[in-house]
């Protein structure tokens, strides 16, 4: 018996979807496990994040600087 080219199109859908949606749990799954990999490795090698906040107000006013000399430059380049 021949399929209708309906037929054969819903089953190439059912397919096509159900293959999407097994990729999806499996990437999901994944994840979860490389969330637990990843937090297992924070807890005994943490980041060091503390030192690096203290050079930041520094580089804060270096961008104020930077900000007010641009402004001063496009001002005298509007004259």
């Amino acid at each position: 018996m021949e399929q209708s080219l309906f037929a054969i199109s819903v089953e190439l859908m059912v397919v096509g979807m159900g293959t999407t949606f097994a990729f999806l749990i499996i990437l999901v799954g994944v994840m979860k496990i490389l969330e637990i990999v990843v937090n297992i490795i924070n807890k005994y090698l943490p980041e060091v994040a503390a030192a690096q906040q203290s050079s930041a107000p520094k580089s804060q006013g270096l961008n104020k600087a930077k900000i007010a000399l641009a402004i001063a430059a496009a001002k005298n380049f509007k004259k």
